[in-house]
C-alpha cells in the first residue's frame, strides 16, 4: 500500500507518471550523485556489489556521510558490499573503510572468492525499487532507475548469490585489546 501512496504523493508534487524511466549517467560525478540519493532514499537494506569500491565513487565525503546516516537511522537498516578486490582498499587510506569498521553490526562487507567471470560492471540496490547499475567502470557509463522492482528482483538475485559464495576479508577485521 505504501508503494501506491507514495507514487500519488510524487503526482500531486507535479512527478511524471512514468517514474521507472532510467536516469542516463556518464561520468563519475553523475554516478556519485545517483549513489548519494540512492542512499538517501533508502529504508531498510543497501546492497552494494563492487569490483574495489572505486574511490572516484566511494571514497566521496558525500557518499561516505549518506551510507553512515543510512546504517544509523533505523535499528533495521542494514548494508551488504561485495567486492571482488580488497588490495586497492588496503594500499591507500579509503574513507569508508573505517566506517565499516566502526559499523560492523551493520555493514557487512564479503570478497567474492577468485571467479572464472571477471565483470567490469558494479551496481547498487535499495529495498526493493532502486537501482543504481554502471556498465562501465573505466568511462563512468550507468543508469539510475528510482522505482523498477524487476530490474532490481534481477540484481537481487545476482547478488544473493554472489553472497553465498562470498567470505568476510579477514583484511578488515578489527582487532580490539
Amino acid at each position: 500500500m505504501t508503494g501506491t501512496a507514495d507514487r500519488r504523493k510524487q503526482l500531486q508534487a507535479g512527478a511524471s507518471p512514468n517514474c521507472t524511466a532510467a536516469v542516463e549517467l556518464d561520468n563519475s560525478s553523475a554516478c556519485a550523485q545517483a549513489l548519494v540519493q540512492l542512499l538517501s532514499e533508502s529504508r531498510r537494506r543497501v546492497r552494494i556489489f563492487s569490483q574495489h569500491l572505486a574511490r572516484p565513487l566511494y571514497h566521496q565525503k558525500d557518499c561516505v556521510e549518506a551510507l553512515s546516516q543510512f546504517a544509523r537511522r533505523s535499528r533495521h537498516a542494514r548494508v551488504e558490499i561485495l567486492i571482488t578486490d580488497s588490495d586497492p582498499l588496503l594500499r591507500q587510506p579509503h574513507l569508508l573503510v573505517p566506517l565499516i569498521q566502526r559499523l560492523d553490526s551493520r555493514i557487512s562487507l564479503r570478497k567474492i572468492q577468485n571467479s572464472s567471470e571477471p565483470s567490469d560492471w558494479e551496481f547498487a540496490i535499495a529495498d526493493d525499487r532502486q537501482s543504481l547499475m554502471i556498465v562501465d567502470a573505466h568511462q563512468w557509463i550507468g543508469q539510475h532507475r528510482a522505482d523498477d522492482p524487476v530490474r532490481n528482483r534481477k540484481l537481487q538475485d545476482v547478488f544473493e548469490q554472489s553472497w553465498l559464495n562470498a567470505r568476510p576479508d579477514p583484511a578488515f577485521r578489527r582487532f580490539v585489546l
